[in-house]
């Protein structure tokens, strides 16, 4: 009997969840209207993932553009994206567009746009923008920055520099779940041919470095709970106790 309300329960865990994230979709729709940018970013992350109904990249292209004009910095990195990438029957791809808006949500702080904006500005040929943003991401934690700053820093496009080749690519690896072989053996052997003193460079490198993510990163972390805190209403104020007369 146990088995067959546990497996009952599970039946029934996914169809509860579908209901509630419908329920979200229906309940920031009104905050779209009302003109709130972080709400337009929320639904169309729901409409361009399926998810409280389908897919429906033609709405989400509309509801990034909207959040991005409205000023919301997730919604025009949504909207860059698309931009980069073109979307069928919806958008071509535009490269100064997307470098536009995901320049925008960069300089409020997403990693991610970060991220995007250096590899951006290294296709065009801006080796020093592209280093700059690398490390704004590479110091949130994005490990795609990081295993990018180690390749920069063992190429010819600026002063090769082994420590930070060494430091970055051990930082990227200890944010895998499971590195591969491939990837141990390359830091393995790249390792072998650096000097103790080197070696203790990146080491210290490796030592002072802590990932701080932005709000705004943390922000775009959370997900469909960020859009749930937007529906939650605001704390009462506390009443202010008047001081009696002369005291």
């Amino acid at each position: 009997m146990r088995i067959l309300l546990l497996a009952l329960a599970l039946i029934a865990a996914p169809a509860a969840a579908q209901t509630d994230r419908v329920k979200l979709a229906e309940s920031l729709q009104p905050l779209v209207e009302a003109g709130n940018a972080g709400a337009a970013y929320h639904l169309g992350m729901m409409r361009s993932l399926g998810i409280g109904g389908e897919k429906d990249p033609l709405a989400a292209f509309n509801l990034f553009k909207l959040g991005a004009e409205g000023g919301d910095a997730l919604a025009a990195y949504k909207l860059g994206d698309e931009y980069q990438r073109g979307v069928k029957d919806v958008v071509e791809a535009d490269p100064a567009l997307a470098l536009q808006w995901k320049l925008v949500s960069a300089e409020a702080g997403y990693a991610l746009a970060q991220h995007d904006v250096a590899r951006l500005y290294f296709d065009a040929g801006d080796t020093d923008s592209a280093l700059e943003w690398l490390t704004r991401a590479a110091g949130q934690g994005n490990g795609e920055a990081l295993r990018a700053l180690a390749s920069l820093h063992n190429s010819d496009a600026i002063p090769k520099d082994a420590p930070r080749t060494y430091a970055y690519y051990k930082l990227f690896l200890a944010r895998l779940a499971a590195p591969t072989e491939a990837q141990t053996k390359w830091i393995t052997d790249f390792a072998a041919t650096m000097s103790d003193e080197d070696r203790t460079r990146g080491d210290a490198i490796i030592a002072d470095w802590k990932a701080e993510p932005t709000p705004l990163t943390k922000q775009a972390q959370a997900g469909l709970r960020a859009a749930e805190s937007l529906l939650a209403p605001e704390p009462a104020a506390k009443p202010v106790k008047k001081r009696p007369v002369g005291r």
